[in-house]
């Protein structure tokens, strides 16, 4: 992944949003793969295990802690409260100084899938992205990586040196990228995945395609227009 510099100075309005993705529930068997898969799969297709979930992990829809105390607010038909308050409380506004892997937890805001956050404004339009997803296909976008603390691409590094990015150098260190599960960037999902990404600001860089200058990586997306303000 391509190094940025240590330092940014930020301040992005989106627009007004509310989320109304569908309730995810557990993730089912499609959705990561086994050891052996993982270890068997073909390398163009299943990212390695140690870019995926955490082993174990549980696999549910986010609420800020902020909220969880909060009087539900009527939900949308097929919209979990903890969804309507997520997205209630992600302004899609982030600001102040920002170092990659060291973002304040003020420019962070849940996905749509625990435990994984990206910064605010990246969220805004991946959650309007979910959202046509799930219209098209009935369920949301399974997510394997989001943003990533220092430590966490340090560990990274160490077990996967030939594809994860040095610690302080990736793009999910700045909060602008997320991995998907092969069940959304292959089969017909990948196809209306590649189709439609881009129109809500999401794009597979041109380094992690096939021919591109880095492994190839079908499952790692990218907010380009956050990724672009990194190089001015």
């Amino acid at each position: 992944m391509v190094a940025r510099g240590l330092l940014i100075l930020a301040m992005i309005a989106a627009p007004t949003w509310v989320a109304s993705s569908a309730t995810a529930g557990m993730r089912d068997a499609a959705d990561q793969p086994t050891t052996i898969e993982a270890l068997t799969a073909p390398a163009d297709l299943t990212p390695p295990a140690a870019l995926s979930a955490p082993a174990g992990a549980t696999i549910e829809h986010a609420s800020r802690s902020a909220f969880r105390d909060s009087p539900p607010a009527p939900s949308p038909v097929g919209t979990s409260p903890s969804e309507v308050l997520a997205a209630a409380e992600c302004s899609g506004v982030v600001s102040g100084a920002m170092t990659n892997g060291r973002l304040a937890a003020a420019n962070l805001c849940d996905l749509w899938q625990k435990p994984y956050k990206d910064r605010a404004d990246a969220v805004v339009t991946a959650f309007a992205m979910n959202d046509a997803f799930v219209a098209k296909f009935g369920r949301p976008m399974c997510l394997t990586s989001g943003y990533r603390t220092y430590e966490e691409q340090a560990r990274l590094r160490a077990a996967e040196p030939g594809i994860a990015a040095a610690a302080g150098t990736s793009n999910h260190g700045w909060g602008l990228a997320i991995d998907f599960c092969p069940n959304t960037y292959g089969g017909a999902a990948g196809v209306w995945l590649r189709a439609n990404g881009p129109k809500f600001g999401w794009d597979n860089p041109s380094w992690a395609r096939p021919g591109g200058s880095g492994a190839f990586e079908p499952w790692h997306w990218e907010y380009v227009s956050g990724v672009k303000a990194l190089a001015k």
